[in-house]
Order: structure tokens, then sequence, then C-alpha cells
């Protein structure tokens, strides 16, 4: 029986216009109400991810596509590119001289190199001065990292790259941490498995708890490679489609 619901945000439970629908909400009042639970599970960071209504902010969030968890307002788990290997990957991104931004997610911050309007963020210009701290990722344009990529032969074991087409975005994170291992280690924590999981995503970042889930949702808008492995596609995020799903699963 599916009795936790996982669920991305951006183009998922979010609307196009980064809000909530009412109905959507309205569903999740009424599963939580039922004595079920919900967690947000986002590539987000954690202060990013805190941008939405005030009714779900009580709920654990997978941060970082995995590489961290907060329950209760507390980091409950946390996994980093160590500081060597962050400082190798920088300086080789850097000296391949990068039309664009290249940043570095530390403790909550995003440090960037050259200013970007895609997300909050601290202006560095020298950012190896950032580089000697474990990293929770190193965010660039995947057009970038694929101009990059012939330097950067010899990736650390510690690290992986997550390439999105939908949002022309290179994540190198810590390697071993997804959504679906954070969410793992959380249910572990509940005393259930991801058997009893809904994983809700749409992009490349939700392809391996979408396919590990009791219950993996597709959304409409998702990629195709979140659609291969998913147990049903539902509407789209613009068209309600988490409350479509949670509102089937109360009448189970």
């Amino acid at each position: 029986m599916i009795s936790v619901l996982a669920i991305d945000l951006d183009e998922t439970l979010l609307r196009n216009d980064g809000s909530v629908s009412e109905r959507t909400l309205k569903a999740l009042a009424a599963w939580e109400a039922s004595g079920r639970r919900a967690v947000i599970a986002t590539g987000r960071p954690p202060r990013s991810a805190r941008k939405i209504p005030d009714a779900l902010l009580h709920l654990p969030c997978v941060c970082y596509n995995g590489a961290a968890i907060y329950e209760d307002g507390v980091q409950q788990y946390a996994r980093t590119i160590a500081a060597a290997d962050g400082r190798w990957i920088v300086e080789r991104l850097l000296a391949a001289d990068l039309p664009g931004f290249v940043g570095m997610e530390i403790d909550d911050v995003l440090y960037v190199n050259r200013p970007t309007d895609r997300w909050g963020h601290v202006y560095t210009p020298d950012l190896l001065t950032m580089a000697d701290q474990p990293a929770a990722k190193i965010l660039l344009s995947m057009r970038d990292y694929l101009l990059a990529e012939p330097s950067m032969d010899g990736l650390p074991d510690s690290s992986r790259v997550l390439l999105s087409e939908k949002y022309d975005l290179a994540q190198i994170m810590p390697n071993g941490s997804s959504k679906a291992t954070a969410l793992h280690y959380l249910m572990d924590s509940w005393g259930i498995t991801l058997s009893h999981v809904a994983a809700f995503g749409d992009d490349v970042n939700d392809v391996e708890m979408v396919a590990e889930a009791g219950l993996g949702v597709a959304m409409d808008n998702a990629v195709a490679e979140v659609k291969a492995v998913a147990d049903r596609i539902t509407a789209s995020n613009d068209q309600d489609g988490v409350a479509l799903v949670v509102e089937e699963l109360l009448e189970v």
C-alpha cells in the first residue's frame, strides 16, 4: 500500500508560474489528514526549496538531487564532493574559459564566478577561493560543460555529471547521490521501504526515484527518460497531474 508521496517541485508540484493549485493543496492536506506522509524531493538547494506555500513547509525535504535531507528543519543526511576533487573540477572548468558561469553550492550558498540571473548567488570572481570546501554540487550550463568536457577526462570518482536538456543545466554531483538514495535513507529511518512510496517527477534527476518507487509517476510534461521508467503518466504540472493521482490513491 502506498503510504508516502515523494514529489519533485519544478514542473511537477509547481505550475509553470511557480504556484501550487488549490486542488493540489487540498489533495495533499487530505492525504496527510488520513495519516499518510509526503516528502519534497527536489534538485533545489534548501533556501530555494522553502519557496513553496506555507501549508507545505513542514514537509521533509530531499534537496540537491539527494545530496541532503532536511526533516523538521534539521539536516539529517548529507553527501558532498570532497574539497580536493571539487578544486580539481573547478580548476579545469575555469581553465576552459567558458562563456557562462561556474558555480559551487556550499552550505546553502551558491558562489559563482560570473553574475547570472538564473538563481540567487554570491558573485565570487576568484571561485578557487571557495574550492577548498566540500560542495553539494558544481553548476554550469550544459552547453558550457560540453565545451569543457575534453578537459574533464578523468573526473574524480567522488563525482558524477547530471545533464538536463530541459533546463540547459550540468550538475556535477557527489557520486552515489540521487533522490532515490536519499529516499531509501529516509524511508529506512521511518521503518518502511520504497515499495510504499509514490514518486512524481519530470526530469532526468527524477529517473532513479520514479524507477525504484512502488508507484512511479511521470508528468505528461516529463522527459522521455522519466516516462520510460514510470508505472503511469499523469497530466501535466499545469493540469493538476499530482492531484489527480493523489485523489485516486485516497480512494484505495
